[in-house]
């Protein structure tokens, strides 16, 4: 699998889904979100569905109903209808306070049966999950299978929507195979990632999980010396002054310093996942974007790095 199958062109890959359509969108921003759900819900409701958003951070409820409202006419009449309705995410999946997978499923699919007795086709349906934690991410995991094995047969088409910068090497690759189809923006365009490619030859797939993991190595690297040099300018110019200003320039360094440990966090998981895939052999085949096994420098070894061992 080359990295042009690996990512297909395509502008609008959600424009108009099939019944039974269980994707994941990877976003970067909200502009991403508002890009390709606007054309989502818009194409729901040409298809005469109901249509449900289950909003959060960056795009919360009153947000999404302006964005759609700028585009889609009589909004509120829909809305009063309940033929479009705009939630918030954590009222949706935690339910009594806590996420139960068979709670949030079963919501899911009485939601899509009331659609069709109401008359409508079924139900466009998409969640963003930034407000899930770390302690809940197994159990969603275990939420996005059973969804797969729920809406297959189904009138109900779903896109669950995940932040990129709260996913690291081994939650891109989770989440992608968990979905039918998953899509995440490269330079300015919407890509379809086919890592369930069946027929593709396994090898190949080996050496894009591997490079996709060098990259955020690299990437970790250079961001946490990027943002770690000027704060200790910053601590050195408070030292400096030493006036009624320096003890809050210090305490906002410390908790931008807290931010970049937990980058440091992340180069060590991403290196974890990979000496891990070397080890097992999962990486046999060479690539030139991909080193050899061995050591990966620490942050503070990178060639841009400004931090002292």
């Amino acid at each position: 699998m080359t990295d042009s199958d690996c990512f297909t062109d395509e502008t609008t890959v959600l424009s108009r889904p099939s019944w039974g359509t269980h994707a994941c969108l990877v976003y970067r921003s909200r502009h991403d979100l508002i890009d390709t759900l606007v054309p989502y819900f818009q194409s729901g409701l040409e298809q005469n569905a109901c249509c449900v958003w289950l909003t959060a951070e960056p795009l919360q409820a009153g947000a999404a109903k302006k964005v759609l409202a700028r585009n889609i006419k009589s909004l509120d009449r829909h809305l009063k209808r309940g033929r479009i309705e705009i939630l918030d995410a954590r009222d949706w999946y935690r339910l009594n306070g806590g996420f139960s997978c068979s709670a949030a499923l079963h919501r899911c699919v009485r939601k899509g049966l009331e659609a069709q007795e109401r008359g409508y086709e079924g139900l466009f349906v998409s969640g963003n999950t930034s407000w899930l934690g770390g302690s809940e991410w197994d159990a969603f995991m275990e939420y996005e299978t059973m969804v797969n094995q729920a809406i297959e047969n189904s009138r109900i088409a779903a896109v669950c929507a995940y932040p990129l910068d709260v996913c690291g090497a081994r939650e891109l690759l989770e989440i992608a195979s968990m979905h039918q189809l998953a899509v995440i923006r490269q330079d300015g365009v919407w890509r379809r990632i086919a890592l369930a490619d069946k027929a593709a030859p396994p090898d190949e797939e080996k050496r894009w999980a591997i490079g996709q993991i060098e990259a955020n190595i690299e990437q970790f690297a250079t961001l946490a010396d990027r943002i770690r040099h000027p704060l200790q300018v910053l601590m050195a110019i408070a030292d400096l002054i030493e006036n009624e200003q320096s003890d809050t320039i210090r305490q906002q360094a410390g908790e931008i310093d807290a931010v970049v440990r937990q980058l440091d966090s992340g180069w060590a998981g991403s290196r974890a996942v990979r000496e891990y895939l070397m080890k097992h052999d999962l990486a046999g085949c060479g690539t030139a974007s991909v080193t050899e096994p061995g050591p990966c420098p620490h942050p503070s070894e990178h060639p841009d790095s400004h931090r002292s061992s």
